[in-house]
C-alpha cells in the first residue's frame, strides 16, 4: 500500500510540473536544499500554482514531505479512509523516516534577519501542518 501510495504521487508530481529533457545520470541525482527553499516551493504552488521548469521531484522534500504529499492527493481528488490517512500520516512523520533539512546559512547576514527567517518559517510550518489537519479531518 505505502509503495503503491509513493508510486501514484511521484506519478502525480511528474505530471503537473513541466519536465526539461533529462538524461539518466539527471534521473538519479536528488537535491537537498535548505527548508527555506522547499518551504518557499511549496508555497508557491500550494497557493499560487507554481510549476517549475525543473524536476522539482528530484529535491528532497524533507519535513515539509507530508505537505507535498498531501497537496498532491488533494490535487489527484484521491480520498484515503479517515483511518488509513492517520496510519500514513504516523509513518510518513517517524523521524527515522524523515530527513530534516537544515535552515539557510547566509554569511555575514544581520543575526535579526537570521532569527526573523527561523520565526517565519516556524510559523509557515505549524500553521501548514495544521491546515493540512483540518483538510485531512474534514473540518
Amino acid at each position: 500500500m505505502r509503495t503503491r501510495i509513493a508510486l501514484l504521487v511521484l506519478a502525480a508530481v511528474a505530471g503537473l510540473v513541466l519536465i526539461a529533457p533529462v538524461t539518466a545520470q539527471d534521473e538519479m541525482m536528488t537535491h537537498t536544499c535548505d527548508s527555506t527553499t522547499i518551504l518557499l516551493l511549496y508555497l508557491a504552488e500550494h497557493d499560487y500554482g507554481f510549476q517549475s521548469m525543473m524536476d522539482v521531484s528530484t529535491f528532497e522534500q524533507g519535513q515539509y514531505a507530508p505537505l507535498f504529499d498531501a497537496m498532491m492527493m488533494m490535487e489527484e481528488g484521491e480520498m484515503m479512509e479517515e483511518g488509513e490517512m492517520m496510519e500514513e500520516e504516523g509513518e510518513m512523520m517517524e523521524e527515522g523516516d524523515m530527513m530534516m533539512l537544515a535552515p539557510a546559512v547566509i554569511p555575514d547576514e544581520d543575526p535579526a534577519c537570521t532569527e526573523l527567517r527561523a520565526e517565519v518559517e516556524a510559523f509557515l510550518y505549524a500553521a501548514l501542518s495544521a491546515d493540512m489537519m483540518m483538510e485531512e479531518s474534514g473540518g
